[in-house]
Formats: C-alpha cells, structure tokens, sequence
C-alpha cells in the first residue's frame, strides 16, 4: 500500500491557507451573491460543447486503435477525468487505461498520452497568442516564429509516443504488453487531432471568460492574456487537481486587469467545480 502523499496534502493546504487570508471571505461571498447569471449559462453551455469535443477527440483516437465502442470510449475518459480530480498534476488521467481491458491498457496508456501532448500543445498555442497582449511586438512574433518552427515536432508526436513505448519497453514488466501495442499502433492523421485540441482549447476560453463575467465585467483580452497561465500553474503537481494554486494564481493574475480577488478566486473555484 502506497503511503499517504504528507508533502501534497501540506502543500495544498498551505496554499489554501494564504489563499483564504489573502481573500476576504466577505469579498468571495459578495461575488457570488452578485454574479451574473446570463454569463454563468452561457460558460455552462460553452463547458458542455468542451466535453463533447473531447470526447470525440478521444472516441477518434480509440476509432483508429480499432476500439469502436463509444461506450467504452465514454468510460475511460471520464474514468481518467475522475482520477485526474484526486491526483496531483492531474496526473490520474494518464489511468484512462485501467477502464479497458488487461491487454488494451497499454496501447490506451500509448493514446493518452499523445492526447495529453496534444492537448499541451494546445495550451502552447493559446500561450503564444497572450504574448500579443503580455509583451513587445517583437517579442510576440519571435514567440510564434518559435510556435512555427515546433510545428513539424507536433507532426511527429506518434512517433514520439511509439520511441516512449520502446523505453518502457526495457522493463520486464512492460516488455510483452508495449511491444504489442507499439506493433498495433496506427497510423494517425496528426494535423485533424491537432485540430481539435486546439478548438477544444479555445472553447476551454471561452468558458472561463463568460465564468469571469460571471463575477466582474471584463473583457475578453483579460481572460486571454491570464487563462494559459492559470491553466499551467494549476497542473503543476504540487496540490491535489491544483487546488489553491490556481485560485491564488488567478488572483494574481487577474489584479491588474481590475478584477478582484474574491472574483477571480470565485471563478476559479466554480471553473474547478
């Protein structure tokens, strides 16, 4: 049995800690007692539209592994969404594997884990508009002369995940599972996957943009310019699912664009719920 994880539990209690001494509990209760109602529906609908891209996504990615059963498609990913909530880092997604079948998991576990990297490059997309917004000109376009340049690294993100197989391969344990699976992988049309991680990020936007107008009127450069970042530190692997440090980075973040803390913790935490 594996020990109780003291340092995160420490962690994440620490951050909330600051978090609650830092927000007045009157400025966080005044938020939702104001909160605009019109914009809470539409970041509802706008989250609702996020789960069934990425559902699809998925469902794609089992489709070409030769799994055609959505439900089985629908069980791991939320299985693995479920995990993510109790996991440091979110890293509980990557047990998407343990809702198939013994001799599926390892080329499910192949899968997540180019869904995840997709879905990381994604982020680094949205990062690389903000920087239109965070700085210089200059410094924005090198920024996407860079995001350009990994374009072709993104085209070989399969093969990226077939070389991570072959090193899982070394271990005994693993050995006869990843090499049937590495021999099963299938050839994957990476620009239509890359798609849709990046409009499933985009939707991911819009969401925490009308949750925020939901607490403060602001525009949508501010939920731009801060929404990658909070996304980043909140799957830092130092709290459980990033509470606390995402509701105390979306506070600081979010000041300088006049939107107040208790807002900005507001929408954070709806946003995790």
């Amino acid at each position: 049995m594996r020990s109780i994880p003291w340092k995160q539990l420490l962690i994440c209690a620490g951050v909330i800690a600051v978090m609650v001494w830092r927000v007045p509990f009157a400025g966080l209760r005044t938020a939702f007692r104001h909160m605009e109602m019109g914009s809470l529906f539409l970041a509802l609908l706008c989250f609702q539209v996020l789960l069934i891209l990425r559902a699809y996504k998925w469902h794609r990615l089992m489709v070409a592994a030769g799994k055609r059963h959505l439900r089985q498609s629908l069980r791991s990913l939320f299985g693995g969404f479920a995990l993510g909530l109790i996991t440091p880092g979110r890293l509980g997604e990557l047990g998407r594997c343990v809702f198939v079948r013994e001799d599926e998991r390892a080329q499910v576990a192949l899968l997540t884990v180019l869904d995840r990297l997709l879905d990381f490059w994604a982020l680094l997309t949205l990062m690389g508009v903000s920087l239109f917004l965070l700085t210089s000109r200059a410094a924005a376009i090198f920024g996407v002369a860079v995001w350009i340049a990994l374009l072709p690294v993104v085209m070989c993100f399969p093969s990226l995940v077939f070389r991570l197989s072959q090193l899982a391969r070394r271990s005994s344990h693993f050995r006869r599972h990843f090499m049937e699976s590495a021999a099963k992988m299938p050839v994957l049309s990476t620009p239509r996957f890359a798609a849709l991680a990046v409009g499933a990020m985009g939707v991911e936007l819009a969401s925490f943009f009308f949750l925020l107008r939901a607490f403060s009127p602001t525009g949508f450069t501010t939920a731009l310019a801060t929404y990658p970042y909070i996304v980043l530190a909140g799957d830092l692997p130092v709290s459980f699912s990033g509470v606390g440090v995402r509701e105390g980075v979306a506070a600081l973040l979010l000041s300088p664009y006049a939107v107040p803390s208790g807002a900005a913790v507001g929408a954070s935490l709806v946003w995790f719920i």
